[in-house]
Parts: C-alpha cells; sequence; structure tokens
C-alpha cells in the first residue's frame, strides 16, 4: 500500500501563507502525477507506487517558505524511507533552475520537474502537501510544515501499513534472483554475483529464501576458491593466487571468505618480492594475449605488418615467456629469404615506384644523367630487391653524355 504527500509549486500573496486548494480532494482519488525530468529517481508514478506510502510537495526554487521545509523534507524521507514512504517533490520549473538548486540544498528524495500536475490538484498556494493513503485517496492536505503534516503520515502507518516493495520493485527484483539462479544453475557463477550486486535491498517474504540460495552457492564458491589460491601460495604462483583472490571477493562480497581473500591479498601485495612475481604475472598474461591475437589474425595481417607487431611485442615484453616466443618468431620470419625478399620489397614498394617513376621521366625527356641519381638510390637504400635489378637494367641502357 503507497502513502504519497503532495506539495505545491505556485505561491499566491507573499511570505510563508499556508497553501490551500481550490479544490478539495480529501477523500477523493489522488490525481496521478507526472514530470518532463526526475532527480534523484527513476521517473515515480502513484500507479507504480501501489503498496507504498507516498509524500509529494508542490514547490518552487523562488519560494522561501520551500526552502524552509527543504531540510523537514529531507529528515523524514529518510525517516520514513525504510517504512515504505516515499517523498516526492513536483515543481514547474525547467532542470537547468532545479537540478543546481536541489544540489546546493542536499534534496536526497526524488524531485520531479517540468510537472503540469499542479492544476489538476488545484493548487493555489506553495508549499503544498498532499498525503495520499495506501488505497490511493487523499487523506490530508496542507502545510509541509504542520504538525498535523507528520501526524497524517503516522496515523496512515497505523491504518493501513505500506508494503516496503512495490510492484514494480517486486517485479525487477524477481528478475534478477531469476538471472541469478539460472546462472547458478549453468555454473556461470560470476555471471549470478554480478546479477545479485544490482540487488538492492529486499522485504519480500517469498524472494528471501531463493535470495539465501544463490548467496549460499555463491559463498560455497568462494570458499572453495579461496582454498585453491592458498595452494596457488604454497606453490609460489603468487600471480595466480592474485587472481583467485579476487575472484573471492568478487564471487561473495562481505563473505567470510572474502574477507579472508581481502586479507591474504593485502598481505602478497605487501612483501616486495611477491608483488613483484603478480606484476610479472601480470605482464605474462597481457603479453601472451597479445600473441595469441597476432596467431589468430594470421593471413589478415601482411608480413610486415606480422614482423612488426612481433618485434613491438618482444620489445615491450622481453621478461615473459610470450614476448621470448615473439622474438622467436620474428627471428624465424628473417631466416626465411623468400619471405624477407618479399617483406623487403612490400617496404619498398612505395619508395621505389616514385624513383624509378622519377627516373622514367627524366630518361624520356632526354635528361638520362637527371635519372641517374634515382636510379642510384634504388640500388644504394634497396640492394637486393626487384626495383634494384630494374634500377641496374635501366642504368646500362643510359648513353652516357660526352665529356666536355
Amino acid at each position: 500500500m503507497v502513502l504519497v504527500v503532495a506539495m505545491g509549486l505556485v505561491l499566491m500573496g507573499e511570505g510563508p501563507v499556508l497553501a490551500q486548494q481550490e479544490i478539495q480532494l480529501v477523500g477523493k482519488p489522488a490525481p496521478e502525477i507526472s514530470a518532463k525530468y526526475w532527480l534523484n529517481s527513476n521517473p515515480l508514478t502513484l500507479k507504480g507506487l501501489q503498496g507504498k506510502i507516498a509524500v509529494v510537495e508542490f514547490w518552487a526554487t523562488w519560494c522561501p517558505p520551500c526552502r524552509q521545509s527543504i531540510p523537514h523534507l529531507i529528515e523524514l524521507s529518510k525517516k520514513y524511507a525504510s517504512q515504505g514512504v516515499v517523498f516526492m517533490g513536483l515543481t514547474d520549473e525547467p532542470r537547468e533552475k532545479v537540478e543546481p538548486f536541489a544540489k546546493q540544498l542536499n534534496m536526497t528524495y526524488a524531485v520531479g520537474g517540468g510537472s503540469p500536475s499542479l492544476a489538476a490538484y488545484g493548487v493555489k498556494g506553495i508549499p503544498t502537501a498532499f498525503v495520499v493513503d495506501t488505497t490511493g485517496t487523499v487523506v490530508w492536505t496542507g502545510h509541509p510544515m504542520s504538525d498535523l503534516f507528520v501526524k497524517a503520515i503516522e496515523d496512515q502507518l497505523k491504518k493501513a501499513p505500506p508494503t516496503v516493495m512495490s510492484p514494480q520493485e517486486k517485479a525487477a527484483a524477481t528478475a534478477i534472483v531469476e538471472k541469478a539462479e539460472e546462472a547458478v544453475k549453468n555454473e556461470q557463477l560470476p555471471q549470478a554475483a554480478s546479477a545479485m550486486a544490482k540487488l538492492g535491498k529486499v522485504e519480500d517474504a517469498a524472494l528471501q529464501p531463493r535470495i539465501e540460495a544463490v548467496r549460499k552457492s555463491l559463498a560455497e564458491a568462494a570458499a572453495a576458491r579461496m582454498a585453491e589460491a592458498e595452494k596457488c601460495i604454497e606453490a609460489k604462483d603468487y600471480y595466480k593466487a592474485s587472481v583467485v583472490l579476487g575472484q573471492v571477493s568478487a564471487l561473495a562480497p562481505g563473505s567470510e571468505a572474502a574477507t579472508k581473500a581481502e586479507t591474504r591479498l593485502k598481505e602478497l601485495t605487501a612483501d616486495e618480492k611477491t608483488r613483484a612475481a603478480i606484476d610479472l604475472g601480470k605482464r605474462e598474461g597481457q603479453a601472451a594475449d597479445l600473441l595469441a591475437e597476432l596467431d589468430k589474425a594470421g593471413a589478415a595481417k601482411t608480413p610486415v605488418e606480422m614482423l612488426a607487431a612481433l618485434d613491438d611485442l618482444a620489445a615491450k615484453f622481453a621478461d615473459t615467456k610470450a614476448g621470448q616466443a615473439a622474438a622467436e618468431k620474428a627471428k624465424t620470419m628473417r631466416a626465411d629469404p623468400a619471405l624477407m625478399k618479399k617483406i623487403t620489397n612490400t617496404a619498398a614498394e612505395k619508395d621505389c615506384k616514385g624513383w624509378l617513376s622519377m627516373a622514367r621521366s627524366f630518361i624520356k625527356a632526354g635528361m638520362p644523367e637527371k635519372a641517374r641519381p634515382y636510379l642510384e638510390r634504388v640500388i644504394e637504400k634497396y640492394p637486393d630487391t626487384d626495383f634494384a635489378q630494374q634500377a641496374k637494367d635501366m642504368l646500362a641502357t643510359l648513353v652516357k653524355e660526352p665529356a666536355k
């Protein structure tokens, strides 16, 4: 069941005047609320809050009495939130005016801006508060600083205690639990832990046993991983131990195993030698991943690109097995004369094509001596390439000019 308090947006006259409604809503169904944007909350509606008590206030940033009421509303929203009471402040003002104001005053309850709901509630002065009971009926209206405001909330809590979870919240929580259960069933424990991390406070008797069952499975898995981590430490495989310890904390945060894992990891990283081993293990993993990517790329990379990538990996991760493996692969490539000739030709192609083209142009224009430097450059820089042979052939056909 829901309790709603709505607050007025328009202040008629000057000073902190108690807002009143022309349309008397007490005892009648509360009009639905809406807003163009929401702060501190997902979009809210009275229909979506069925089963809760909601407090909605109409207010404005320019209203001094509204400003005075805000600390009181913050206090009440914190006090009653766990009892199923939702507070909302509605204003017709734009986001650029409301958002900085709400931050400045540390407004923690839901704020709906650009709201047209003022007219539906017939508010003539602000701040005005409406208390809507669990059946969606307005049971009280008046100034939020009034003692009768708090009494109205307390009376409704006693008369018809709200459900702590709305149907929407229960449906969302159920979906998360179902996802986690399916992940546990398929032994996808990290996915189960990730789903459970999104689960907020659940006040539902039917869901609690299912939640506890998932958490028990995760806690048991965390304990098993903790034992695995200890074996890794015993074997002095400190990097693997650090990875497993991190998995323990992620699987069951707050559990006994997670606490032990966090303590153990701090001990490992506090020691200079084990910390160095962990860092090397991380580099080994990074290098192995990069080498695997290169192996997978295969023919997608040209020989020039592959050799450059292997050289880069070998240089950056020279202290790792994968880095050393990359260096060996590069060495093997360089030991293949045909491949290296192809690589050299590929690297030379851009330069040589341009130089040979210039040489041909000069020869065609009857200026062979101007072509000679380009041909000699090709031969000197790329001597063992097809381009060098082309340059030599062209040089052989040149007729030297008679000496002057």
